[in-house]
């Protein structure tokens, strides 16, 4: 059937058959922020993932849209971003303003 092939699932990828038809797709809004901060902070791609400890083509995929940042990552982008925007990199990790203020309140 798939003769042995593997595909690693933890990595989201676009459809190569969307690709296929030529139809040129809108870049995800993810990509669009990792690219405007990446930009805003003057790094250049390999500069961006040294401090993300990934390597230059993940940041070159995300940006483009071929593969989304895991759940890390998005911590680490929201981080990097300060206050302004830093919710938007969270979110896309599953952390939300009240998981925040729970964590806070308890300590």
């Amino acid at each position: 059937m798939f003769s042995g092939a593997i595909y690693n699932f933890s990595v989201k990828r676009v459809s190569s058959s969307m690709r296929a038809t030529g139809t040129k797709l809108a870049r995800p809004e993810w990509a669009v922020r990792i690219e405007k901060l990446r930009d805003k902070l003057h790094l250049s791609q390999t500069e961006f993932a040294g401090k993300l400890d990934v390597s230059a083509m993940a940041v070159s995929r995300w940006e483009r849209g071929i593969n989304e940042p895991p759940a890390n990552v998005y911590l680490a982008l929201g981080k990097l971003c300060g206050y302004d925007g830093c919710w938007f990199f969270w979110e896309r990790a599953g952390i939300t303003k009240n998981d925040v203020r729970r964590a806070l309140n308890e300590h």
